[in-house]
């Protein structure tokens, strides 16, 4: 059938004898065209975004290490599934994508290795299914690019392989405005396949962060919108707006029906959920300086200095999303660059005004759009050069930028590494320590990084604010606790317990060099137990973190 496309040898036509294949080095006539077919399919895009993956998850595996103990954040979503004790208070602003995700781990081991080394495999996986969704929008090589910018940024290795919500919900960002673009475009192939991916990551995305979910359907959703005044887009957009739409209605109401028999009403979630979020302010300057970490942090003072590495990293990085997006608006792609971007700020504004914390993973949605037009002007820059300049130069600047990118990020990673392992395995200190104090079950935790520990231990956890003394008065549940007779263990550092006069009569037991210390009570369960206190959360647990006092 494509007989009649072979082309035409010049030296057939005018009699010429063909020139027999060059022989290969076994003395044989060697065709060139499956090992060029074979080299092409190693250097095409979709390869080089499984290897960028796929390097992607060595980074974790060799750079953070399978091995780092759980934060605090962890604990809280690994222990809605684990076997280990009863699970932690479930804070409004917390959604259940995390722990379902976790689930198929946690449930069956308590084994950290094998909890890292999953989630490395699915954060990995997901960054090649979320960045391949952008291929047929951006030919060539812009997508493997993008997706190793967004692959080596450190918080982007750092919570590889965390139980955090961030990265999966910049992945599920860029998987759905890609999908969204792509449903919307004239003449799109399988769109129906398309607007189902569209309504199911739509109603997948605010299971993990609610509150970004939000901003990102009604960004992608805006911009779809814009597309209804094309006459050849009206009717793709239109239905990519319904099936936006149809997602977010599953997942949002799943949200409200929480709300309402979780935590009291809508009203009462969004409440709880925002309490930290303290006064209304501009947050670019402590962004700027958490750009080198820390993974969280509150004021000048916490986030530390100005980086200037971050500084001229990030600037680099505008400047080629800049021209990654001018070059852009002059070709047909320019719809898929523009919405990218767009979206990405709507993101990035959200956490650059009004939250009382700061943490680099909460632009990481941002980033990873922002990415893709970097990835453009990237591109563009080494084709210009190329051009210009020669083969040399644009091989020079590409290992200048990617070498200084790299050697960048990669002192950031293990700046906060380091100090994060060293905190994490003191908690498994402080609950050796902890075994070596006769206790029963059931036991309750109290104190500083109480979730980590109580984790450790099998018992249940209630937390109190880390840096802070001991409240004078113990709270409701921790109240029911001791009256039940629950054995309890307060942990907190040097004299924080002396503000709390309910815990003067329990023995003081030294457990690291550190400053820490326990106070346990050896009280004497009645025989009957008790009602477990406080309203229940969803599945029929006690949901401790969020019960009101009577």
């Amino acid at each position: 059938m494509l007989q009649g496309l072979k082309r035409r040898d010049p030296r057939r036509e005018s009699g010429a004898r063909p020139r027999p294949p060059a022989p290969d080095r076994a003395g044989r006539a060697g065709d060139p065209a499956p090992r060029t077919g074979a080299v092409a399919a190693l250097t095409s895009p979709v390869a080089l975004l499984a290897a960028v993956a796929f390097c992607y998850a060595l980074a974790q595996i060799f750079l953070t290490g399978p091995r780092m103990g759980l934060g605090y954040d962890e604990t809280v979503y690994v222990s809605q599934f684990s076997l280990n004790g009863k699970p932690a208070g479930f804070h409004a602003s917390r959604g259940w994508g995390t722990p379902v995700l976790a689930a198929p781990v946690v449930s069956l081991t308590d084994s950290i290795v094998a909890l890292r080394m999953y989630m490395t495999t699915v954060s990995a996986v997901l960054l090649f299914l979320a960045f391949r969704i952008w291929l047929p929008l951006r030919p060539g090589y812009a997508v493997p690019v993008a997706a190793a910018l967004f692959a080596a940024w450190w918080p982007s290795v750092f919570y590889g392989h965390e139980v955090m919500p961030n990265l999966y919900t910049a992945l599920g960002t860029v998987a759905l405005t890609g999908l969204a673009l792509r449903a919307a475009a004239p003449g799109a192939r399988r769109r129906p396949l398309l607007l189902a991916a569209v309504a199911v990551v739509a109603a997948v995305l605010p299971f993990f962060r609610p509150s970004d979910a939000m901003i990102v359907a009604v960004a992608v959703g805006a911009v779809t919108a814009v597309m209804l005044l094309s006459r050849a887009r009206r009717r793709p957009a239109f239905l990519v707006v319904l099936a936006l739409g149809a997602g977010s209605a599953v997942a949002f109401g799943q949200w409200v029906l929480e709300a309402l028999l979780t935590f009291g009403g809508i009203r009462e979630r969004v409440e709880l959920g925002t309490q930290n979020f303290g006064e209304v302010r501009w947050l670019v300057g402590h962004h700027i300086r958490a750009l080198d970490g820390p993974t969280l942090c509150s004021g000048p003072v916490g986030c530390g200095p100005v980086p200037v590495a971050g500084v001229a990293w990030l600037t680099v990085f505008l400047l080629l999303a800049a021209g990654g997006l001018a070059a852009a608006w002059r070709r047909e792609h320019r719809i898929a660059l523009v919405t990218a971007v767009v979206v990405g700020t709507c993101i990035a504004l959200a956490y650059l005004y009004y939250p009382a914390f700061v943490a680099p993973r909460y632009l990481a949605p941002a980033y990873a759009l922002w990415s893709i037009a970097a990835a453009e002007g990237f591109t563009r820059l080494l084709a210009a050069l190329r051009h210009r300049a020669g083969t040399a130069s644009a091989v020079a600047c590409c290992a200048l930028l990617t070498g200084g990118y790299l050697h960048v990020q990669n002192d950031y990673l293990a700046a906060n590494v380091i100090p994060t392992e060293r905190s994490r395995s003191g908690y498994q200190r402080l609950a050796d320590e902890l075994r070596k104090i006769e206790f029963r079950r059931p036991c309750l935790i109290y104190g500083w990084n109480a979730p980590q520990v109580a984790y450790l231990l099998n018992c249940e956890a209630r937390s109190a604010l880390s840096g802070k003394p001991f409240p004078v008065t113990p709270d409701y549940i921790l109240d029911q606790r001791i009256k039940s007779g629950y054995h309890i263990m307060a942990i907190f550092r040097e004299d924080v317990d002396m503000s709390a006069p309910y815990l003067r009569n329990w023995p003081r037991h030294l457990l690291t060099s550190g400053g820490w210390y326990a106070r346990i009570n050896h009280a004497v369960r009645p025989p009957a137990p008790p009602k477990a206190a406080g309203r229940k959360g969803a599945r029929g647990r006690v949901n401790s973190e969020q019960t009101p006092r009577p």
